[in-house]
Order: structure tokens, then sequence, then C-alpha cells
């Protein structure tokens, strides 16, 4: 079995490599400062509400996505501060602020995604910050932020009044910064209390010294790095600040309902209706590639990226699978040189979809619902998974293999593992990017595809050996081979791991929701009765698959697990379409069916036409061969 997992492994590793190998950091910097762009010249036409959700969206739907590298490659602090300028930029256009004002903040973040960019690139972390990343666990209270935040905002505007020759304006926001912010909001008090008082010494001499330097100073460089200095001093104070001092802070804390987006999907909505628009009119001017990747865009920049996808998927599968079809059905439409009117009508249905899983993620948080959703996610997640284990086992026990019933437990045990590693990694190292995670599914179905055909022929081609019927009568017991053994194992790990990590990022989403304990509470029972439903469920399969005569059991297990792989093989090769890996070519007229697998795309449908005339020719060789034998035998 050693050898097995290994060979998992490398399999498993497959998709992240690719992932690594394509994920564009510098693309994604690029659509950030783009969108910054059109927020800018939106606030200079006027249209101020237009030019605070383009700002808005370029956090939400682009920088989210490289929040968790900054954090992870440069430094917790580094993430947090370019968050706060996003922030600080849509208040700046809210308020009505100066252009120019607006566009030194835009041009700052810009300058900081410039200097994180190779970082993220190398993935190596920058040594000077390796105090502050050894710390990145450590998170500092939302007043605290606050503070450092009106602090930082004057130091900097301090270093551009200095450059613009304005000697006695630097100076004067430095003291705002140390006699408003730093003591007036109790920050002086909160150090000298839980740290030591010499600590907030030497920060207040550091101030009064640059204060001082300011007016024989003639390099800004110099004036830069003190300040710089400087920040890092007081950042580093407040990392080690316990929690109960925030009781001390003394700041107006205004965190806007609309900077949380996952308590209002009706504006993820508004988000894809407006990347839609773009879209249609993208392809009515014949720009029919951009107009393909503005829609593949907004399904992982906008559903995805918001955790929507994700949520909407763990209250309601279904309504995820057809939102995501509908995404791939328009690009297929723009590939295949629809109608315009064909486009809209698409664009129409999938806002019509989107709303509806906003309605009901809007709708889900109480302590029935999250109970309800937590018994559905596992009982959904574990009963094809359940019939594939029960028919192996089954299949040990009639063989006369019960003594190797350890090949189900290892994979079982294997799998869920891996299902929690992965969704670690998905969620940590590539911040659960859409693209990434497509694309090992896709993989992991496809995979699992391959294993489900091979072991179907043969559980098909034992139904008609003579060997079987010679078992029942007593006369000899089968021993499985080696390659069988591993064939079997693989077979149960893929059926377990394929939903497994799945239903762990399922959980994640309506854990979310909970807000107290009683939601915590609710969401593990839910949880546990659906464990307990699946044991029970499992000894009644199993049961019942023992007594099944041989042959009509291997015959059913062939059929269902033949029935599976075309499924994988639909929806695997979609996961690769919505990973953006391949592009779907649309059939006119076909409808989609889920349960069986069945996508109206070329590309989807050839490979699963294929696999069924292929089970279809093994199937006629096979009883062939079987009264061949028995003509023999007679």
């Amino acid at each position: 079995m050693k050898k097995a997992v290994k060979i998992m492994l490398i399999l498993l590793a497959v998709p992240f490599i690719l992932n690594a190998r394509t994920y564009d950091y510098e693309d994604l910097t690029n659509r950030v400062k783009e969108r910054f762009a059109n927020s800018l010249e939106l606030y200079k036409n006027g249209k101020t509400e237009e030019a605070r959700e383009v700002a808005q969206s370029a956090y939400f739907e682009l920088f989210e996505n490289l929040e968790g590298p900054v954090r992870i490659n440069v430094s917790s602090k580094k993430a947090w501060n370019m968050e706060r300028k996003f922030t600080k930029i849509r208040n700046l256009i809210k308020d009505g602020a100066d252009i120019a004002e607006i566009e030194t903040m835009i041009n700052s973040l810009n300058a900081d995604m410039d200097e994180v960019l190779p970082k993220l690139k190398s993935g190596v972390a920058i040594t000077a910050e390796a105090s502050e990343a050894s710390e990145d666990v450590k998170e500092i209270n939302i007043k605290w932020q606050t503070l450092y935040g009106n602090m930082e905002e004057k130091f900097d505007k301090s270093i551009e009044a200095f450059a613009a020759g304005d000697k006695d304006r630097a100076k004067e926001l430095i003291r705002s910064a140390q006699f408003e912010d730093y003591r007036n909001g109790m920050l002086e008090v909160a150090i000298r209390k839980h740290i030591a008082q010499s600590r907030d010494g030497q920060i207040q001499n550091e101030i009064r010294r640059i204060i001082i330097s300011i007016d024989s100073l003639d390099d800004i460089a110099i004036l830069r790095d003190d300040i710089s200095k400087l920040k890092n001093n007081i950042y580093l104070a407040l990392e080690q600040l316990p929690e109960s001092a925030a009781e001390l802070a003394v700041v107006d804390v205004d965190i806007p309902q609309d900077e949380v987006p996952s308590q209002n999907y009706f504006e993820v909505l508004d988000g894809i209706k407006a990347e839609g628009a773009k879209a249609l009119e993208t392809y009515k001017n014949g720009n029919v590639k951009e107009a393909m990747s503005i829609v593949q865009n907004a399904y992982f920049d906008i559903f995805e990226a918001s955790g929507m996808e994700v949520r909407v998927g763990a209250i309601d599968s279904t309504l995820k699978t057809v939102i995501e079809g509908t995404f791939s059905e328009i690009v297929a439409i723009m590939k295949s040189s629809g109608s315009i009117d064909k486009v809209e009508e698409a664009l129409q249905k999938l806002y019509g979809e989107v709303e509806q899983g906003a309605q009901k993620l809007s709708s889900s948080a109480t302590p029935w619902s999250l109970f309800i959703y937590s018994l559905i996610i596992i009982l959904r997640e574990g009963v094809e998974a359940l019939i594939v284990i029960t028919a192996v086992i089954a299949y040990l026990v009639k063989s006369g293999n019960a003594n190797r019933l350890n090949i189900v437990y290892s994979s079982l045990w294997t799998a869920i593992a891996f299902s929690f590693a992965t969704a670690f990694v998905m969620n940590y190292l590539f911040n659960a990017s859409g693209e990434s995670r497509e694309m090992l599914e896709g993989v992991t179905m496809l995979v699992a595809v391959g294993l489900l055909f091979y072991v179907g022929f043969w559980l098909l081609s034992n139904a008609h050996a003579k060997k079987w019927a010679q078992y029942i009568s007593g006369k000899v017991r089968d021993s499985i081979s080696e390659g069988s053994a591993k064939a079997l194992w693989f077979t149960v790990f893929l059926a377990v791991y394929r939903e497994g990590a799945e239903t762990v990022l399922f959980y994640q989403a309506i854990i979310f929701d909970a807000t107290n304990a009683l939601g915590y509470g609710v969401i593990a029972a839910g949880f546990v009765v659906g464990v307990i439903a699946l044991v029970i469920l499992f000894y009644l399969l199993k049961a019942g698959a023992v007594r099944i005569p041989i042959k009509p059991f291997f015959i059913i297990t062939s059929a269902i697990i033949f029935y599976m792989s075309v499924v994988f093989t639909g929806k695997g090769i979609m996961e690769l379409v919505e990973g953006k890996i391949i592009e779907p070519t649309i059939i006119e007229g076909l409808p989609t069916v889920t349960w069986l697998g069945v996508y109206p795309y070329m590309e989807s449908l050839l490979p699963q036409i294929l696999l069924i005339l292929g089970i279809i020719a093994g199937a006629i060789f096979i009883k062939n061969r079987a009264k061949k034998t028995e003509v023999h035998a007679k």
C-alpha cells in the first residue's frame, strides 16, 4: 500500500504543479490597476457611485486572491496595510475628496503591489520583515488598526509635504499623529501599562527627533527611512499588546456594512450584471475572445472569489451546478458565434439563477437552517462514496477475502486525511483560487473514471466466470491478486477523496454563517446526525448486498460503477471547462441532465459517447467469452 500512496501523492500533485505554473500574480495586479484607472475616470466624470463600486470590486473580486499570498510571502502587516488603502480609496470616493488625493492613494497602493510582486512570483519572504512574518498569527484589534492607520496616513502625507517644500506642514502632520492619535487615542497609556514605559519613551523620542531634523534635512530618502522605522516600531508594539488593552483605545471605528460582502450577495449579483453587460458590449463589437474572457473572469473573480459559489453549493448543490453550467453556456454560445439575442437570453438566465442563490443565502443563517444544511451536506456527499465502499466490502466478503478488509479501511482513512489536507492547501496556499480548485476536481474525476472503468469490467468478467459458482458450492476459495487489491484501494480512495475535500469546504462555508455558540452547536449536531445516518445506511446496504446472489451482485455493482464513470467523465470535463483549461463548443437544443452528467457541449459528450461504446463492446466481449468457456467446459 505504501507504493499506492506514493502514486496517489504524485497524481494529486499534478494539478497543484500546473496551477503553480499558471497562476499569474502579475495579471491580477494589472487588473487591479486597470480597475483603479476606470474608477478614477468615472470619478472625474462625476459618476461617484459607479467609481466607488469599481474601486470596491478591485478588492473583493481581485485583491482577495492576492491577500493570502502577500500575507504568506511578505507579512501580515503588508497585507493589512494594502487592505486599509483599499478602504481609504473607497471612502475618499464616497466622501467626494479631491481627485489629486484619491490619485495619490491609488498610486501608493499600486506601488505596494509592484513592491510585493517579485516576492509573490518567487515565493520568498522578505528577510527584513522576518520578525513581522513570525508574528503573523497575532491579530491586531480593529481599534488599534484604525489608530495606526490614522497615524500612518499622516506620516505619509508629511513626506509628501516635505517633497513639496512645505517643511512646516510636514512637522505639523507628524505632531498631529503624535498628539491626536498616539496620545489622545490612549496608545501611549496602553504601551506604558502592558509593555514598558521605556518603550513608550523610545517611540516618542523617535517622533521628536524626526520633527527636529526636518528643518535641516535636505534628502527626502532619509526622512522616508526614519518614518518607515518609526512606523515599524509602533506596529511591533501593537502586536505585543494583549487583546484586553483595546479597552483603553479612544477611536471611532467605521466599518460600513457593504465592506462585508459575504453578508450581502445581491452585491455579487450586481457585479456579475455589470461584467455581463461589459461582455455583451464587447461581443457586439466583434471581440469574441475578450468577451469570453470577461465571462470566465466574472465566474472566478466575482462568483467564486466572493465565496458565493461554495456557500450556494453548501445549501443547494443543484443550483450551484446550474449556475456554473450557465456561465459555461454563455462562453460556449460566444465561441460558436451565436446570435446576440442568445447571449442576452443566457445572461438573463444567469442573473435569475444568481439572484435565486442570493435569496437563499440571505435567509440561510437560522439555527434550524444551519442544522438542515449541515445534515444535507454530509448525507449528500457521503452517500455516493458509501455505495462504492459498500460494493467493495461486499465483494471482499463474498469472495472469501474478508481478511483483506484493511484495503477499504486504509484507503478510507487516507482519503479523509487527504481531504482535509487538500482543503487546507486550497484555502491557504492558493487562497482557494477558482482555477486551482476546478482543476483539482476535474483531474480527480478523470483519474477516477479510469479506475472505475477497470474495476467495472473486472467485476463483470468475474460475474460470468465459473469459479464463482464453484465458490458458492464451497469447493474453492478465491484470493484477490496484488494488482486487484491496489485497484480496489484506489477506487475507494477516489470515491471518498472526491467528495471529502468539497465537503470540508462546504462546512467551512456554512460555519461562516454561525455567529454564536448555538450556531456552531447545531452545525456540529447536523454533522453527527448525518454520520450516524450514514453508518446505519452502510450496514443496511452491506447486509442487502451480501444477501444478493453472486452473479446479480457483480452485474448490478458493475452497472452502478459504469454509470458513475460516465457521470464523472461529463462532470470532470466540465470542471476543466470552468477552470478555463478547455473552451466548450455548444450543441444547440441538447438539454443539461446533471444527474447523468450530460451537458450540451462537444468536449464532454464525445468522451462520454466513446466511453459508453467501450462499455457496450466490452460487455459483449465478456459475455461471448463466457459462453465459449462454458461450451469448452462441457
